[in-house]
């Protein structure tokens, strides 16, 4: 059976960083998604839907798929992230730490011992950052923290369009502290200060959507705040430096699980005698879809090696980077969901889900047009300011992360 790995075999010399041992874990990754994606739910059953890829997720930290130790991790997370998307974009949290890298990286000893192992066994982590007004603008978030008489704060606000809203073990929030700076903080998502208001999305339904309401929630700035106070805006931006090319490539598995669902139809309907013959335009777009989609990953695992190695231009080329990918995936899947014919177009069929979910992606982590034109900001102010690198010694060094 063609799998993920028809694809990243022959790119492994450019991902040097990955040893045998790395790839022999990414073959078993492989057909470990194989197997237990081989009888899913029907994703049009949600509540299903989303039970089992939280259970995947859990069964396969279980058989311990986990990143290695050191740089390479976020690469090979890359690798692993694109191997889940050639099943389904759902599967973006797969494997890997996801948003709560933020924790394992920048959080206090005391949370980060806590989350690592939570994280190990599968639990989520969801990011509250976006507010009404969109999620580009975390300047202007008006969440905010009052002080206690104990030196404790409360936090009461609104965020929006917060994915793994019901799933999420936790959420790292981003809020003005009682300074008026803009900081963030883990809370439980247990906490009885949490509000939750589903809303059903077109696409990325996999994991529920919605608005988070915070209730004077208790915040211990000792134990709970994820990177220093006042530094919430540094705290995303390193995180998302290393988070989009993740999403990049499980949108690009995505796209090449498409092509190589279309590919095989094709060359099924020639072998029983269906079609004579694939015409010109459709071996055109085979083709040309096949070497837009790999040289994306390869731009996408540059990108990641820049964020591994706290590269000053790692941010701006994850943001780019992210718009370019995904809009490289939305454009594949769109030219060859034609190829396969009226199937394709029935709402059940895997290539119509990937159309709605990648359409999604347009808009998580960051509008395109707004990363675009954050990009072209970068490249008119000069040279991009550094991207600090994970902090030594604690557990996020030894076991990066994952992907939206």
């Amino acid at each position: 059976m063609t799998s993920a790995m028809t694809w990243l075999d022959p790119l492994r010399t450019s991902v040097p960083e990955i040893d045998d041992t790395g790839w022999q874990d990414l073959h078993r990754l492989a057909g470990d998604l194989g197997s237990l994606c081989a009888s899913p739910p029907a994703p049009q059953d949600t509540p299903a839907w989303s039970r089992w890829l939280l259970n995947l997720r859990r069964e396969l930290a279980r058989r311990s798929h986990r990143a290695p130790a050191g740089r390479a991790g976020l690469i090979w997370q890359a690798l692993a992230q694109f191997t889940a998307g050639f099943h389904d974009l759902d599967l973006r949290d797969a494997t890997g730490d996801g948003h709560g890298a933020m924790i394992l990286a920048e959080g206090t000893p005391q949370a980060a011992t806590r989350w690592a192992a939570r994280l190990a066994a599968g639990e989520l982590v969801g990011i509250a950052a976006t507010e009404r007004h969109g999620g580009s603008r975390i300047q202007e978030i008006t969440t905010r923290a009052t002080v206690r008489r104990d030196g404790t704060w409360r936090l009461t606000g609104e965020k929006c369009w917060v994915s793994r809203l019901m799933e999420s073990a936790g959420f790292v929030v981003f809020f003005r502290d009682p300074d008026g700076r803009i900081s963030a903080t883990v809370v439980d998502a247990d906490s009885p200060r949490l509000e939750r208001e589903v809303i059903e999305p077109f696409g990325l339904a996999g994991w529920s959507w919605g608005v988070l309401r915070l209730h004077e929630l208790p915040v211990d700035p000792a134990t709970d705040l994820v990177g220093r106070a006042g530094d919430g805006l540094g705290v995303f931006r390193r995180h998302f430096a290393r988070f989009r090319p993740l999403v990049t490539a499980t949108a690009l598995g995505t796209a090449a699980g498409t092509h190589t669902l279309v590919t095989g139809a094709l060359a099924a309907k020639i072998r029983v005698g269906v079609l004579p013959r694939v015409r010109d335009n459709a071996l055109v777009v085979l083709g040309r879809t096949h070497a837009e989609i790999t040289a994306a990953l390869l731009a996408t695992f540059t990108t990641s090696r820049l964020a591994a190695n706290s590269h000053p231009h790692a941010d701006f080329a994850a943001r780019v980077g992210k718009a370019a990918g995904v809009d490289t995936a939305v454009r594949a899947v769109a030219d060859l969901a034609p190829l396969i014919g009226a199937a394709g177009f029935q709402r059940t069929h895997p290539i119509a889900k990937a159309r709605a979910d990648l359409t999604g992606l347009l808009y998580a982590d960051g509008i395109h047009d707004s990363l675009y034109r954050s990009g072209g900001c970068t490249l008119l102010a000069g040279p991009v300011t550094d991207v600090a690198p994970i902090r030594p010694g604690t557990v996020a060094v030894d076991r990066w992360d994952k992907a939206a």
